[in-house]
């Protein structure tokens, strides 16, 4: 089987994984790891080597070897352990490549394998301090706290005191004539009829219409990792296989295998190219096996005949394939696989 990887579930902070073999696939003795980044072509290095401890992950162009590690028997694969050393410089679906011994695994590194809590990676956020703002007293005092030296405070005390307060009991004469007043109280009774007539012509009921059609019902596009979204894309399965690489989680697994049978039902020779890699322990087509689900037991038997029908449909890759995995059957003795070597590597 390709190697996988799960968290530490006694490391609930994260920073440690453990590594899935085939059983009895590593020595007894402890094993060494080296990791390299499949994309950027380069290996990881311990973090100090950048001269900054732990700040973030640290690449380099020559080979690093991390460990060494034990191996652990369990539950009929092999185990090893590795730490924050790795964990902690290693960010979410980077296509990887391990080398443990003499053994190499192509594989995407998983979401659910998380770094330690704390832990500084490149381009995580990092908090900003926020300057202090000064408050501004914006209270204004008191007219009457006034400087207690100041003489002038009493000096207009005593002139509010000598004012003479207005006589309140008395109404103030106007001079106004009363005809004046009756004209006034008519023009504000004018203006007010006038407001309301305005109002009335502005809230008045609009006269009836015919109805509006209603509105036309446009279907929704169809959601881009549906199976029928992706049975149509142009192309042939070389698109189609992209489509279902991009959707990755998005595409069930059932999903996926139907569209590659049914390519594979009209000797597309990507599709049985495919096939031939899903049985391949020692192949992987990572966005498609980790992200979608869609992979089989380790079956080199199989392995050989999909990449013979590939390589007959005019697949180029598929004779490569095909020359590794017959290397790995003519050592096997099972008669299924002997008869897959007399039948496809001869």
């Amino acid at each position: 089987m390709s190697m996988r990887i799960h968290p530490d579930p006694q490391e609930p902070a994260g920073g440690y994984a453990f590594l899935e073999l085939e059983a009895d696939s590593l020595a007894d003795e402890p094993v060494r790891v080296a990791v390299f980044d499949a994309y950027a072509e380069r290996w990881l290095a311990p973090p100090e080597a950048n001269g900054i401890g732990d700040a973030e992950p640290h690449w380099q162009s020559e080979r690093h070897e991390f460990g060494p590690y034990e191996v652990y028997r369990h539950d009929g694969a092999d185990w090893v352990r590795i730490g924050p050393e790795i964990v902690d410089q290693l960010g979410e679906y980077a296509p990887l490549r391990f080398m443990l011994a003499d053994q190499v695994h192509d594989t995407v590194w998983p979401d659910d394998v998380p770094p330690r809590a704390g832990a500084a990676m490149l381009g995580g956020l990092q908090p900003v301090g926020r300057k202090r703002v000064e408050l501004i007293d914006r209270r204004v005092a008191p007219a009457a706290i006034d400087d207690p030296d100041d003489d002038t405070r009493d000096d207009d005390l005593q002139d509010d005191e000598s004012a003479e307060l207005p006589d309140l009991t008395e109404p103030e004469d106007t001079g106004e004539a009363p005809d004046a007043r009756r004209g006034r109280f008519w023009l504000v009774l004018l203006l007010a009829a006038l407001i309301a007539a305005a109002l009335v012509w502005y809230f008045r009921p609009e006269p009836a219409s015919d109805p509006e059609p209603a509105p036309r019902v446009v279907a929704e596009p169809a959601a881009p990792c549906t199976r029928e979204t992706l049975a149509a894309t142009d192309g042939g399965f070389v698109a189609i296989a992209e489509a279902i690489r991009a959707c990755g989680s998005d595409v069930q697994p059932d999903t996926a295998l139907s569209l590659v049978e049914e390519a594979a039902a009209r000797d597309d020779a990507d599709a049985l190219l495919l096939f031939g890699v899903l049985y391949d322990a020692e192949a992987l087509d990572p966005r498609i096996e980790n992200l979608t689900g869609l992979t089989f037991s380790d079956d080199p038997a199989q392995a050989v005949e999909y990449y013979a029908r590939a390589r007959d449909a005019g697949s180029g890759e598929a004779r490569t394939r095909l020359e590794q995995a017959c290397a790995r059957l003519a050592s096997d003795n099972a008669t299924l696989a002997r008869g897959a070597f007399d039948d496809f590597c001869s």
